[in-house]
């Protein structure tokens, strides 16, 4: 990468307007994300520190009261019954309802006011009394914290559509953008760039036909919600344009002549023949603002789409870190042959990838290193890549999979749990599937080292490991002990950017700052201990806490008994042990920090890049969602077929075409809407169906047209290494299996969990168990 030939501070003008936004909005949407937890926790703190906080919230706040609490009753009454009187003498109906005046009511009612008014003045005198500085400083902070929380809350919107834009323009001017194939030649980029021009253009006037829409519909009496946001997406689009406008006129030095013109319409990003199909079908239908009113729709889930950024970010700054090496350093010592050696790699990979939002991420995290890694073992190039691709997609069944949380927030048919639990098995039969696949395909025999020489050099090699458990366990220990906050599936875009900053200090600071993470986290076992303690009295004597269960309880016992245990033996073994040296084979690559300041800003910029790509990608699927649901295909299909094997079998091929062209985030929303009802009226099950769907979605990661994670692939590998990849000879397999392998694998995975579970009641009931709430 060329060094920026104008620079501000050490920095260039591109990281001061693009990467610092970005890292200001993703700070942002952390703190957004942690705001109730924040705000719960000082609430709980008030309340342990001062007895009746709630009430003394009000200090300062709660004004003196007016009224008198010790009125004089007979007085009162004597005025009310006057101007009651009188109110009847002014009335010339009130002789209909009769002229008697209900003394004992009027009483009754004087009586309750001063009771009232007592309450309130024994409210006020009580904050007054209690109300010490200390109690007005912290209601200050606490007051505070609520109003920035409520505030930007109100903005969710606004902060998805400055970064959407912000990173859209930056993945347009580093030419980041996700299309078939690399622009190379002069004549690539001129159609890319076009491309692009053209795309942006029409959403610039989408999104300005969509405001004059709203203008009038505001002048007919209509409320409209969020209105400024037209003016953000406006000016968004206009930036996006006269970005792809300065690449058409400003090529890059280094591109090649010639080239067709064919393969040049294969460099136009997929975000810009997304726009021009849906923009074309919109104005086909004189529905000119279309694509504006589903990017709306998209907006609708802003809170996903931020923590979908958050989960980039991570992967970015794992990419940083040397946590995949060590990894690797663990299973060199068992010599596996390459098949065995990828199926153990793809059960690694998926626990990542869940945590990355299964998007790709991890494809672009580590995508290199296990490319590398399991060429180094001996794997053929197109089975490491193969390998590479299916990384990214192993985990889409897995918790905490953000893919799976917009799922249970779109309908009430499922909950996260029970897609969780199910994914798990079908993770199982996925895994299971690839191993014999590859055994079949293998070239050489199989192989594996003896257990007495891989074990003891394996169990060596993962000390260097401790010291990130131990860290990656005080963020998590920190979190739920005192926070009261898991990494789950609602939480993880919180704690795991912290665990990765922690890491990284590790890495790049000092590894001295270890110390400090063992002195935050014994205190903390040593506390949960004495907890462990009482827990284990309250399952004896049978005093099970109100609003828990005893197996609950027994569950909460034996889940920190074992994170204890296993993070005690860890600090024991670090500290005991003496470390061995890292494998020598380790060099650090590109674009990967070698201190602290450097690893975030590389991370960070990545970060953005990625960002713009995949977001504006997503933008845009919901457009093409929105076409094939306006076609009136989806209405084609019979609201009941004659049997469910026919239904099931249209549903399956539906999906499997919409996940080959949509990205999955955008296809989940159109399926929600299309599809769903119409599989649940044919009687199948609303768990069965959703599993099938993120099946058929994993085999469109990985199926042409798109094959999103292969061309991710692509990038971080390099075209060089993918062209080496080729085989001039050998059989139709061997030349394509990077597409074959992962494509058999997925599609005997689909095919057996749609079909297999309607021959057997007990089978499906295993795959899709119901959870009761609060049985888990």
């Amino acid at each position: 990468m060329d060094k920026p030939s104008l620079t501000v501070a050490n920095r260039s003008v591109a990281e001061w307007l693009s990467s610092l936004p970005t890292l200001i909005l993703l700070l942002l949407t952390i703190f957004l994300a942690s705001g109730e937890v924040i705000h719960s926790q000082l609430l709980k703190i008030g309340e342990n520190t001062w007895e009746g906080y709630f009430l003394l919230r009000g200090a300062g706040v709660v004004e003196q009261p007016t009224c008198n609490r010790d009125p004089d009753l007979d007085q009162e009454l004597a005025k009310a019954i006057k101007q009651k009187k009188q109110q009847m003498a002014d009335d010339p109906l009130a002789s209909i309802f009769g002229t008697d005046v209900d003394e004992a009511a009027l009483r009754q009612s004087l009586e309750s006011s001063r009771h009232n008014c007592r309450g309130r003045w024994e409210r006020y005198e009580l904050i007054q009394d209690k109300a010490t500085p200390g109690v007005i400083a912290f209601r200050t902070l606490e007051g505070g914290v609520a109003k920035v929380v409520t505030t930007l809350g109100n903005y969710k919107r606004l902060l998805l559509c400055l970064l959407v834009m912000i990173c859209a323009a930056t993945a347009t001017l580093t030419r980041h953008h996700i299309s078939l194939r690399p622009a190379h030649t002069r004549k690539d980029h001129f159609v890319s760039s076009l491309g692009q021009l053209a795309a942006n253009i029409m959403l610039l006037l989408s999104a300005w036909l969509y405001r004059g829409e709203e203008i009038s519909a505001i002048a007919d009496g209509v409320q409209v919600n969020h209105f400024y946001l037209h003016q953000f997406w406006i000016a968004g689009f206009l930036l996006l344009s006269f970005a792809a406008f300065y690449q058409l006129i400003r090529p890059p030095k280094d591109l090649e002549e010639g080239g067709t013109w064919g393969k040049a319409m294969l460099t136009i990003p997929l975000y810009s023949f997304m726009c021009l199909t849906a923009g074309a079908q919109f104005i086909s239908q004189g529905y000119y603002h279309g694509i504006s009113v589903y990017l709306g729709m998209m907006m609708e889930l802003s809170t996903l789409f931020l923590s979908l950024a958050l989960y980039i970010w991570i992967g970015m700054l794992l990419r940083q870190t040397k946590m995949a090496h060590l990894v690797f350093d663990v299973l060199r010592p068992w010599k596996m042959s390459p098949e065995l050696m990828c199926f153990v790699v793809l059960a690694v990979a998926a626990v990542p990838t869940a945590y990355t939002g299964a998007s790709g991420i991890f494809v672009i995290a580590a995508g290199a290193t296990i490319y590398n890694e399991l060429v180094r073992a001996g794997a053929r190039k197109q089975l490491a890549l193969a390998a590479t691709a299916m990384s990214g997609s192993m985990g889409v069944v897995l918790r905490p999979c953000l893919l799976v949380v917009i799922i249970a927030a779109l309908n009430n048919s499922v909950t996260t749990d029970e897609l969780f639990t199910s994914g798990l098995k079908i993770f199982g039969l996925s895994l299971f599937l690839f191993f014999i696949y590859s055994q079949f395909a293998r070239t050489a025999p199989a192989r594996i080292a003896p257990f007495s020489e891989a074990v003891p050099q394996s169990l060596k090699r993962l000390i260097p490991l401790l010291p990130y458990v131990i860290i990656m366990g005080t963020v998590v220990v920190f979190f739920r002990d005192l926070l009261d906050t898991e990494l789950n599936e609602n939480y993880a875009p919180i704690i795991l950017p912290v665990m990765l900053l922690a890491i990284l200090a590790y890495e790049k600071l000092s590894t001295k700052s270890l110390h400090v993470f063992t002195i935050v986290l014994l205190p903390l076992l040593i506390y949960s201990c004495y907890n462990l303690w009482g827990i284990n009295n309250a399952l004896d004597a049978g005093a099970i806490p109100t609003g828990t269960s005893a197996e609950e309880l027994n569950d909460l016992f034996w889940g920190l008994f074992w994170r204890n245990a296993i993070l005690g033996a860890c600090l024991a073994i670090y500290y005991l042990v003496k470390t061995p040296d890292m494998d020598p084979h380790y060099q650090p690559e590109p674009g990967v920090g070698e201190k602290m300041e450097s690893s975030l800003r590389f991370a960070t910029n990545e970060t953005t890049g990625h960002i713009g790509a995949l977001l504006m990608l997503m933008a845009l699927s919901v457009s093409v969602g929105g076409i094939i649901e306006r076609s009136g295909v989806m209405e084609m299909l019979p609201e009941t077929f004659p049997s469910i094997w026919v239904a099931m079998t249209l549903l399956v091929v539906t999906m499997v075409i919409i996940g080959m062209i949509m990205d999955p985030y955008g296809a989940v929303i159109l399926v929600n809407a299309t599809l769903a009802q119409i599989a649940f009226d044919n009687g199948i099950d609303p768990l069965h169906f959703w599993m099938i769907t993120l099946v058929a979605f994993e085999l469109g990661y990985l199926s042409p047209p798109v094959a999103l994670n292969h061309l991710l692939t692509r990038q971080v590998v390099g075209d060089e290494e993918v062209e080496s990849a080729k085989v001039p000879g050998g059989n139709f397999y061997r030349r394509y299996e990077k597409f074959l392998l992962p494509i058999a694998v997925m599609l005997t995975a689909l095919l057996l969990v749609s079909y297999v579970p309607l021959m057997s009641d007990s089978l499906h009931e295993f795959l899709f168990q119901k959870i009761q709430a609060g049985a888990h």
